[in-house]
């Protein structure tokens, strides 16, 4: 009897490390699998034969333990283990791994299973399924974007053909920042070269004059220390004077200007020969003193000057005789009646004229300023009664060119200060009617052609564009522009711009103002509107109203007002789109299935359910990666991702099996080692069995 209780419990060990062996297998045939959950074999002792029982302590004897003889050994257990397998990505979007607890629940339509694989696709319905059967995916469906509170779970059939209809702009954010610092131009005419009488004390250099008369141009090539001026006549001869950047005396033979000039040829010439002065035209003008035929010969070594002063030339004895009249550049000096145009001519202003200003400021005409001109009036007053007849502000407001005499009127900037139309015209009489000064107001009046712009009037612009929808999805840009207000600090005007087919039809202008720290005071609409309104379509069919929104007022998280070149404003956002179709699909972590459309719109089409169990290890595997509930796993609770359930979802990726190869070949060892074992406890009871029955022979 006893030899066979060690036969039955070596037999009971070899079967049992079989069962061991067939369950390592099976993890390793699956270490690939995914979702695979590794099984674990537990073994327990099988009841144990006793051959004597205990006794309790006597008086002076002590208790005895029982004497047990086991029978062998039992499986106790086969455990799955659900520990987390590692994520391997696929960038396949409806593959999905389970981090954490949780199955994904599948339904054949009458009842539900329950998975960690998470290999699931599209069928030609629409329906998430596992391809290898066929089940469908449980989730929740929304509507219109949103999952409602109670919604049941059912099959995700996800409407791939799905389209969303468009919904016109209705609000538009702005945003950025208008340059404080930016200035507008201004308009900037300029006359023509201006001329004044070269007189007597003026001081002059030769060097620039225009000579009127044989010459008619300007002196020029005047060479310092090589230029000079020969002078011969009958009674004193031949003297010879140099040009020089600077003279300051007389009887050196130099001279710079005509003053120089005059005095250095009277100083030799006018005690018994004749006399030179400047005449009132600008000329030099030769007066004989000797009384008898006197030939005076006067020339130079610069061409233009000595054409100049050929004229003077002949017998001074017979009458005066004057060189060209010459005239130096204008400045702010010199008389008004002394004026003369570019080629020379007086402007014909006399004292008693009466000076008309008529202008366009910013399109608006001036009142119409008159002042008369005295003899003493300078070409500086004519400058400030215009300045003050176009009501400029700016510092450089009315100048004379110190290169050409001509008057440069420098205009306020933006096009609201913009100068057309300028018309200055002289007569000999105040008042209305009067003899016009033909040469002064063919250089002065508004005659095309009289003033040259150097720079028109430019107002500082930003814009910032963005799409926008009708109602029927049709898009078009908004252009809104942001112009300097030069009239008042820290304002812009802003007005809309829309392309051809879209018409404005209500505030679509109007002014955005600022605090002096730069944040934003007001937004307003020039209509008293409160948004903007568009029709759209055939013959104007849609309407569309759009809140402009420039942000809170006294905050700086809209529109604001700094200083930098670098500055510029936005359309940060508006909410209306076209029509779009269903892109692409995108899963997030709490198994949310966001639609992505053509138009950008990304809307939630459905959301994975996940199920939680009491005692994972009470599940029944099936096929197919797939467990059933048991009695002793507990009801699943349903529920989602991160909701009452420690599990998320990765989209792209699938996990794997848990299978510690390792671990797996290990335990392989150890089966194999305790079966062999078992099987020698088998031969050798046989051996012993085998002593046995030959005792009799």
């Amino acid at each position: 009897m006893g030899l066979l209780r060690s036969l039955y419990s070596g037999v009971s060990g070899l079967r049992n490390h079989q069962v061991m062996l067939d369950v390592i297998g099976n993890n390793v045939a699956n270490v690939n699998t995914i979702g695979f959950k590794v099984g674990r074999v537990t073994f327990s002792e099988t009841f144990a034969q006793t051959l004597r029982g205990t006794t309790q302590p006597l008086a002076n004897l002590g208790g005895t333990n029982p004497i047990q003889v086991g029978l062998g050994m039992s499986l106790n257990t086969i455990d799955t283990l659900f520990s987390q397998g590692n994520i391997e990505t696929t960038g396949q979007v409806t593959d999905l791994a389970l981090q954490g607890d949780g199955f994904f629940i599948l339904s054949d339509g009458n009842k539900r299973v329950f998975t960690r694989a998470g290999g699931f696709q599209f069928d030609a319905d629409g329906y998430l399924i596992q391809p290898s059967n066929g089940l469908r995916v449980q989730g929740f469906l929304a509507r219109d974007g949103k999952i409602e509170a109670g919604s049941p779970i059912g099959d995700l059939r996800l409407p791939l053909d799905k389209k969303i209809a468009p919904k016109a702009t209705t609000r538009v954010d702005l945003g950025g920042n208008l340059d404080a610092s930016a200035k507008p131009l201004g308009t900037i005419l300029r006359s023509a070269r201006m001329y004044a009488v070269e007189k007597a004390g003026d001081g002059s250099n030769v060097e620039g004059l225009f000579a009127k008369g044989n010459a008619n141009e300007v002196i020029s090539g005047m060479i310092p220390n090589s230029t000079t001026i020969t002078v011969s006549d009958s009674v004193v001869g031949t003297k010879t004077y140099k040009y020089v950047a600077t003279d300051t005396a007389v009887g050196n033979g130099a001279f710079n200007s005509l003053d120089d000039l005059v005095a250095e040829i009277n100083n030799d010439f006018g005690g018994s020969s004749f006399t030179v002065s400047i005449n009132a035209a600008g000329a030099l003008e030769f007066t004989d003193i000797s009384g008898a035929t006197n030939i005076l010969t006067i020339e130079s070594n610069n061409p233009i000057l000595n054409k100049a002063l050929y004229t003077a030339n002949g017998d001074i004895n017979a009458g005066v005789r004057t060189t060209d009249e010459f005239s130096h550049v204008a400045n702010e000096n010199d008389l008004l009646v002394d004026l003369r145009d570019e080629n020379g001519n007086s402007l014909g202003l006399q004292a008693g004229d009466e000076i008309t200003i008529n202008a366009l400021v910013g399109g608006n005409a001036i009142t119409p300023q008159a002042f008369t001109v005295a003899a003493t009036t300078t070409y500086k007053d004519f400058t400030s009664q215009l300045y003050n007849a176009l009501g400029l502000t700016n510092e450089k407001g009315v100048e004379i060119s110190l290169d050409d005499g001509s008057l440069i009127i420098n205009g306020d900037g933006g096009t609201a200060y913009e100068i057309t139309n300028l018309d200055i015209k002289a007569d000999d009489t105040p008042g209305p009617g009067g003899t016009e000064r033909t040469v002064f107001n063919g250089i002065f009046d508004s005659t095309p052609g009289n003033y040259t712009e150097l720079q028109k009037a430019e107002d500082v612009k930003q814009a910032a564009s963005i799409t926008v929808y009708d109602p029927q999805g049709r898009p078009f840009d908004l252009t809104i522009v942001y112009i300097k207000d030069v009239t008042q600090p820290n304002r812009w005007r802003w007005e809309v711009q829309v392309p051809d087919g879209v018409t404005a039809t209500g505030g679509d202008t109007g002014y955005i103002e600022f605090n002096s720290d730069g944040s934003l005071k007001a937004f307003r609409y020039d209509d008293g509107s409160s948004s903007l309104q568009l029709a759209t379509g055939e013959r104007g069919s849609n309407l569309i109203s759009i809140e402009l929104n420039p942000g809170q007022l006294g905050t700086f998280d809209g529109m604001t007002q700094f200083s930098g070149s670098s500055s510029n404003v936005m359309i940060v956002n508006q909410d209306g789109y076209g029509m779009g179709v269903l892109d692409r699909l995108s899963i997030d972590e709490s198994g949310k299935i966001q639609g992505i459309f053509s138009n950008g719109i990304v809307q939630l089409l459905g959301q994975i359910a996940l199920a939680k169990f009491s005692n994972p290890g009470g599940l029944i595997r099936t096929e197919d990666n797939i467990f059933l509930a048991s009695g002793n796993s507990g009801d699943p609770v349903l529920t989602t991702a991160g909701d009452g359930i420690n599990a998320t979802i990765v989209s792209g990726a699938l996990e794997q099996s848990n299978v510690d190869l390792a671990e797996e070949f290990t335990k392989m060892i150890v089966a194999q080692r305790g079966f062999q074992a078992n099987a020698r406890v088998i031969t050798t009871s046989d051996d012993l069995l085998a002593e046995v029955t030959n005792l009799k022979r």
